[in-house]
C-alpha cells in the first residue's frame, strides 16, 4: 500500500537513529497497536470543517448508530476524578473482551492529577448512561488544536443502544467547539486480516471518514545486545 503523503524529514530522523543504534521496537503489539507510542493511528481532519462537514463525513453505519443512541436515549455527560472508578470497571470488562493488560485505576487518578493541574480542561472523562447505568466510557485530551480520544471503555450489556457512538460522537462536538484542527483517534493494526481480534476496533475508527496515519513508533537503544535479544524473545511469547 503507497501512502498518500509522505514527510520527508520522518524518514531522516528514522535513518538518523539506525545509524546511532537505536532499533524499532518488534514486540511493542500486534501491528504496532499496543505500543505506548503507536505507530499507527487513526485521525478525522477538523481544520477548515463544520460540525456538518465531519458528521457527513462518518459512514452510514456511524450516522445510523448515532441515531439509535439519540432514539434509545442514551446520555452522554462529563463527569469527574470521582467517575474514574465507573469507567476503570468499564476498563476492565474491556481489557478482558479485547486480550490486552488493564491500566491500574491509580495510574488514572495519577494522570488526571497531573493533567488537570496543567490546565483544568487538559483531560476529560465522558460517560454514557442508558436507563441509569453507565454503558460505556471514555477519555479525551486536549494539547493546543490536537485532540485525542486516548482510552475508552465498553459493557457488552445493552450494546444495540450504541453507547461507544454516543461517545464519540459527544467528544468529535465538544473537540471542535474547541477549535480542534486534529481528532486522533490513536492505534490502529497494520493489517486487515480477518483473524485478527483488532480488525472490528479498526472498521470502527475507519468509520469516522479520516486517514491513517504512521508515525516513528516506539524506538530502543539496547545496551547489551545479547540481552536485548532476550528481552524481545521474551515479550513476544507472553
Amino acid at each position: 500500500v503507497k501512502a498518500t503523503s509522505y514527510e520527508p524529514r520522518a524518514g531522516q530522523v528514522a535513518d538518523g537513529l539506525r545509524r546511532m543504534g537505536w532499533r524499532r521496537s518488534e514486540a511493542s503489539g500486534e501491528g504496532g497497536f499496543a505500543a505506548g507510542q503507536p505507530r499507527y493511528v487513526f485521525q478525522v481532519p477538523f481544520a477548515g470543517r463544520s460540525l456538518e462537514d465531519i458528521h457527513d463525513g462518518l459512514n452510514q453505519q456511524w450516522r445510523r448508530n448515532i441515531k439509535k443512541a439519540e432514539k434509545a436515549g442514551v446520555k452522554v455527560v462529563r463527569g469527574d476524578l470521582e467517575d474514574l472508578p465507573a469507567f476503570h470497571e468499564l476498563y476492565g470488562e474491556t481489557a478482558e473482551r479485547d486480550r490486552f493488560v488493564p491500566r491500574p485505576l491509580p495510574y488514572f487518578q495519577r494522570m488526571w492529577s497531573a493533567l488537570t493541574a496543567e490546565h483544568p480542561d487538559r483531560m476529560r472523562l465522558y460517560l454514557a448512561y442508558h436507563d441509569g447505568e453507565v454503558l460505556a466510557a471514555a477519555t479525551m485530551l486536549t494539547v493546543g488544536d490536537h485532540v485525542w480520544y486516548s482510552y475508552g471503555a465498553s459493557t457488552a450489556r445493552r450494546r444495540e443502544v450504541q453507547p461507544s457512538s454516543a461517545v464519540q460522537w459527544r467528544m468529535m462536538t465538544d473537540a471542535h467547539e474547541l477549535g480542534a484542527a486534529v481528532y486522533d483517534l490513536r492505534g490502529i493494526t497494520d493489517t486487515l486480516e480477518e483473524s485478527s481480534h483488532l480488525l472490528g476496533l479498526l472498521r470502527f475508527k475507519v468509520g469516522t471518514g479520516g486517514e491513517a496515519v504512521e508515525y516513528l513508533g516506539e524506538w530502543d537503544y539496547p545496551l547489551n545486545r545479547l540481552l536485548y535479544r532476550a528481552f524481545q524473545l521474551y515479550l513476544a511469547r507472553r
